[in-house]
């Protein structure tokens, strides 16, 4: 049952309601004179004066106009709505969570009925909520913001959720914002002695309760409104039927010299000679349209306010304020763009990146970034090294089985060492409570020396932590550090700093309540701007309606006729209007078509002709860019248009350019040019190859493998080589490096037994097929007890993958068996310092390392391994294409690759 407001706040002579269509007549009649009168009263006043906007650039809008004209802002706050629930809330008691502890909230709940319901429904909700918080917590904002409870929810489910979330809210001492902002009204103790509301509208339903209890936190409120028009009528008049319910009835602002009050465009005020319309080729070219632009209006003498809207932040304000900067122009950047907080480096990307996927790769990345801050027994390098010696040797990159292979690995030269340095990188438990997981976190802050990183995190999370209870994921928690630590900020250049300067680039929403003698339309493609009218083909109008009905319905039981009779339209007590996607649409319209009409001497629109998303596709122009040609040269929008305007634009442009960078240099692009086709003449390699004027004196040497591979990718391995550049290690022959290594050391153990160059008989080979199984077997013994150790089962693909590789040695085996004509034979044959082979009078081969199968027959002391025949055998394990001849006869031969 509503609650009935007293007679005092229905007729209250403490706060008078303004309404009218002109921003301009708004100014000059209401706000201008209560700035004056409050100017002059201020300094005598024991409260604050308070000037709450809608958005910043109105409010800067009214500064402007005060210091063009001498008066004086003393003692006046100029306040957004968030700064005015800051001070309204400040002796309130009340704790307002962050958006990021909501949804980790959120999140928790949906996990514990994702784990413990048994209806697959309900799993399957829930599964999807905690994947994506975000969405559904955004409906249950708007659904309370409009005063209704989560029982509205159709959904079981949802409705189930929803209430749990609600509960456990309240458990850990949190107060949802829009209960808040009514509780705020239960303070009578004025805080305002002058309060002036201008800008709010439809749009801001969700605000009314905070709006409500400011206007009655003050000794005297004016409230300016606008007036209603056709395209969003029932939303706006029943935002100005709920004031004057409350308040009174409004009254009219008078337009300024004799312009009507209502809102209508059939068509534009501006003349057509000062609608302009330019199409970039793309988002670089459309920046450059819009930047002349600018400039060509701030060279009017009439243009005292110039606004670039846009549809919100993206690449092309980033551009527009990026030229701006160049050009000179000083401007208000309204949107700025993002920029990393103070804690969002690469080691802390690094470190989310590991917790999440405790990998190989993912720990490298770690270790390149804070080397000097934890590890004081062993280089990274040799860290690195082992490890992927270690990785190499067992197949598996999990970072705590790593560790203890390294620790029980007697093969591996610092394997101990690198395991003690692995101690010190902790992983967070994969399920706990949040402060168990807080206090996991405090531990490996501390290791890490990241003091700043858990200051703020125990900040924001003191006093609620521990009252949040059961067990949730790691990736959720990892989800909240990420969105609390890394939170971007906001950035301008240094000159779209100036809140009072002629340029401000604004989202479409926030240039309203205020004129403008110039505007640009900016970005105006449909992939965008929003449009006017959203058609969706294959969905039929009844189903559409159908989906909107719970949203009518509620805005039905929350409407009731007000005082004024028939056709005077509020909202009960305590509710506001659901703005659905239909509502949305309504605003937008009557957003745009008001800033049409805030326009006094020129409107530009700019669009690209290209998608950004499918840049072969041209990109449709907004309905809105339709309108606006329609309506100036009075016929519709072709794509022969748009190709027509693209080429104007460019001939307009020609070569002009905002930014000094983008002049052309003549002799860095002849240096460059020069150096392309150097390298692409056939003639030894030089300085513009590689980068080496002269040889260089030490002599290096090349791998079998790498040869092979400078064959293929000669720039690659010289800067492996000469400049210590490795590329990604992530190349997918994984699987070929480990079974070679399993293969050859097991084939090494069964016939060597620890020693070197020594052979055997081939008719041993039964015996060597039982010791390969028998080594084999060992090995999967050996990293099955590591999994088990830390309560993890061995992969099936590696059981696989070892099943490959026994069979390989096992085939090697019984192949070498057959050899019946030969006697004796080796595996693994080192060939200890490098062997000098003459190849002529002045040409060495330099051969070290180890050959894969010795065969021999026929003793001779004569021969220094001791047989007179040998076969010399290189098996691939690895299925990896070994260069051949042929690639000699083909039409790019290995010496034309070196060139």
């Amino acid at each position: 049952m509503s609650h009935a407001r007293s007679e005092p706040e229905v007729h209250s002579r403490r706060v008078s309601l303004h309404i009218g269509a002109s921003p301009e007549a708004a100014w000059k009649n209401v706000v201008r004179h209560w700035l004056e009168r409050i100017g002059t009263r201020i300094l005598q006043a024991k409260k604050p004066a308070a000037v709450v906007t809608a958005s910043r650039s109105q409010a800067y809008f009214f500064r402007s106009r005060l210091l063009a004209e001498g008066k004086s802002l003393l003692a006046v706050k100029f306040l957004s709505p968030p700064q005015l629930r800051e001070l309204l809330l400040r002796d309130g008691g009340q704790r307002v969570p962050l958006r990021e502890h909501l949804r980790l909230i959120l999140t928790v709940t949906a996990e514990e009925f994702a784990s413990k319901s048994t209806d697959d429904k309900t799993v399957l909700v829930a599964k999807s909520i905690a994947r994506d918080a975000d969405r559904f917590l955004r409906a249950l904002d708007e659904l309370r913001a409009a005063g209704w409870t989560f029982d509205e929810i159709e959904s079981p489910a949802l409705r189930e959720i929803a209430a749990r979330f609600e509960q456990r809210v309240h458990e850990c001492g949190f107060t949802f914002v829009h209960d808040a902002d009514r509780a705020a009204r239960a303070h009578a103790q004025p805080l305002f002695s002058n309060l002036l509301l201008f800008g709010f509208d439809a749009a801001h339903w969700p605000l009314w309760p905070l709006l409500h209890a400011a206007t009655l936190r003050a000794d005297k409120a004016t409230v300016v409104l606008s007036d209603p028009r056709d395209e969003a009528r029932d939303l706006d008049e029943a935002w100005v039927g709920t004031w004057e319910e409350t308040f009174g009835p409004a009254e009219v602002i008078p337009g300024t010299n004799g312009e009507s009050t209502a809102s209508s465009v059939e068509s534009l005020l501006v003349p057509a000679s000062n609608v302009h319309f330019v199409i970039g080729r793309d988002t670089t070219q459309q920046a450059r349209a819009i930047v002349a632009l600018a400039a060509k209006f701030l060279a009017d003498s009439h243009c005292e306010r110039l606004g670039i809207l846009f549809s919100g932040p993206g690449a092309l304000p980033r551009l527009v304020a990026t030229f701006l900067e160049s050009a000179g122009i000083a401007h208000n950047d309204g949107i700025a763009h993002l920029a990393p907080s103070a804690f969002d480096d690469d080691a802390w990307r690094a470190w989310l990146e590991l917790q999440q996927t405790p990998r190989l790769k993912a720990l490298f990345r770690l270790l390149r970034v804070i080397e000097g801050r934890i590890f004081d027994e062993l280089p990274v390098l040799k860290i690195e090294e082992t490890l992927r010696r270690a990785y190499n040797d067992m197949l598996i990159d999990d970072i705590e089985l790593l560790r203890d292979y390294c620790a029980n690995g007697s093969d591996l030269r610092h394997g101990n060492a690198a395991a003690r340095e692995l101690e010190k990188i902790q992983v967070l438990p994969e399920n706990a409570t949040l402060a168990e997981f807080l206090s996991h976190t405090r531990t490996i802050f501390s290791k890490l020396r990241w003091r700043e990183h858990w200051n703020e995190l125990e900040r924001l999370s003191r006093n609620w932590s521990d009252l949040l209870p059961g067990n949730f994921s790691k990736s959720s928690y990892l989800r909240w550090l990420r969105e609390l630590l890394g939170a971007p900020t906001l950035e301008r250049d240094d000159l779209g700093l100036h809140p009072y300067a002629r340029v401000h680039l604004l989202a479409y929403g926030n240039a309203q309540g205020q004129p403008w003698s110039h505007l640009i339309f900016a970005g105006l493609n449909d992939e965008a701007w929003p449009a006017l009218n959203d058609e969706l083909a294959f969905i039929r109008d009844e189903q559409i309606d159908e989906l909107n009905r719970q949203n009518k319905t509620l805005n039905r039981r929350a409407s009731k006729r007000g005082r004024q009779g028939e056709g005077h339209c509020s909202l009960r007590d305590g509710k506001t209007l659901l703005l659905g996607p239909n509502e949305q649409r309504q605003i937008r319209r009557r957003q745009l078509f008001d800033l049409v009409e805030s326009v006094s001497t020129g409107i530009a629109a700019s669009a690209s002709l290209y998608s950004e998303a499918l840049p072969s596709r041209i990109a449709n122009p907004s309905e809105f860019f339709s309108w606006l040609y329609f309506n100036t040269h009075g016929r519709g929008v072709s794509q022969q248009t748009l190709h027509s305007l693209e080429q104007q634009t460019r001939d307009w442009l020609k070569d002009w350019s905002p930014v000094d960078a983008q002049k052309v240099d003549s002799i860095s692009v002849g240096r460059t040019g020069y150096a392309f086709d150097a390298r692409r003449q056939l003639r030894p390699a030089g300085e513009y190859e590689f980068a080496l004027r002269s040889p260089l004196d030490q002599e290096k040497s090349l791998r079998v493998t790498q040869w092979e591979q400078a064959l293929r990718w000669p720039a690659i391995v010289w800067m492996e080589i000469f400049l210590g550049v490795e590329p990604d290690d992530d190349t997918g022959d994984t699987w070929a490096i480990a079974t070679g290594q399993w293969v050859h050391r097991w084939l090494a153990h069964s016939v060597r037994n620890g020693e070197h160059r020594k052979f055997v008989g081939v008719d041993r080979a039964d015996e060597i097929r039982e010791r390969i199984w028998k080594e084999a077997r060992e090995f999967r013994e050996r990293v099955a007890a590591l999994c088990s150790g830390r309560g993890k089962v061995l992969p099936d693909w590696w059981r696989s993958g070892w099943s490959n590789a026994l069979y390989i040695a096992d085939c090697l085996a019984a192949k070498v068996s057959d050899l019946h004509d030969w006697s004796e034979m080796a595996v693994e044959y080192s060939l200890g310092e490098p062997s000098l082979i003459p190849l002529s009078e002045k040409e060495t081969l330099r051969v070290r390392g180890r050959i894969d199968l010795i065969l021999a027959r026929a003793k001779s002391d004569q021969s220094q391994i001791g047989y007179k025949d040998l076969w010399v055998v290189d098996y691939k394990t690895g299925r990896q294409r070994g260069f051949s001849l042929k690639e000699l006869r083909k039409k790019e031969t290995p010496q034309r690759k070196f060139r």
